[in-house]
């Protein structure tokens, strides 16, 4: 089963980003003089592309259900940032991907594991990047209600967004 058929069928990998998760990455999209940003696991009604686009940014967007999918797409360096919350189960493949366009990235990650599996803890540590930690965990619904924080702590993970490899953030993004 190649990976639209297993996005498509999957339950679990569908939820959306709070605008209040947005918001907590777009200082340091202004501050890294980021225009053109790629939002490849999102629909139109997203908050990243809604909250990016409100912000001045220039929002492309694409989604497995709409017929694009991520790793079929010859463009990716062609945007100044990727930036997304991608399915949580095809982190490894996504994370390979985007390290080998060298392409700055910021994505919303589930913590817990991040570094479990030896082939990715060898491509974070052959690879440069920087992790954004909220205080708190995000919240984030699935298109009908909004769910309880979830029982693990998500993080941006990014590479060459932020200033230092590690920033924590109390969610208010004018401490830039």
């Amino acid at each position: 089963m190649d990976f639209s058929q297993q996005i498509k069928q999957s339950k679990t990998d569908e939820w959306y980003t709070t605008e209040d998760s947005v918001d907590m990455i777009t200082p340091y999209l202004v501050r890294g003089g980021y225009k053109s940003i790629l939002c490849p696991f999102d629909k139109q009604e997203s908050n990243f592309v809604k909250v990016l686009s409100e912000q001045g940014f220039d929002v492309t967007y694409s989604h497995i259900e709409t017929g694009t999918d991520f790793f079929d797409r010859e463009d990716l360096s062609q945007y100044d940032a990727i930036v997304s919350n991608p399915p949580f189960s095809k982190r490894q493949q996504i994370f390979e991907r985007l390290f080998e366009v060298d392409v700055p990235f910021a994505l919303i990650i589930n913590f817990n594991g991040l570094f479990d599996a030896k082939s990715r803890w060898k491509l974070f540590k052959e690879n440069e990047f920087e992790l954004l930690v909220p205080c708190g965990r995000m919240h984030f619904f699935n298109g009908e209600c909004q769910s309880n924080s979830p029982n693990f702590q998500s993080v941006y993970v990014c590479h060459k967004i932020l200033p230092q490899q590690i920033v924590f953030d109390g969610y208010a993004s004018s401490k830039v």
